[in-house]
């Protein structure tokens, strides 16, 4: 998988724990790639993995929601 050279503000979505964020920018912005990226993250963190059943992730359209679903299998 390629690296993305994430910016600061995806940095810190991706980063922040021990609390719920809320996502929001316009298209084409790399939200979903940034919330792929938090979610794989946190499952396969080796001192404190997250069951993914635990996540609540809510997209506004079928294609972010398959793309995010490809992704994460």
């Amino acid at each position: 998988m390629t690296q993305i050279p994430w910016t600061k503000d995806q940095e810190k979505v991706i980063n922040t724990s021990g609390k719920d964020i809320l996502v929001a920018a316009g298209a084409g912005s790399g939200k979903t790639a940034v919330l792929v990226e938090r979610i794989i993250k946190k499952v396969t963190d080796p001192n404190h993995p997250v069951d993914i059943d635990r996540f609540l992730i809510v997209t506004f359209t079928k294609a972010a929601a398959a793309q995010m679903r490809e992704k994460i299998r």
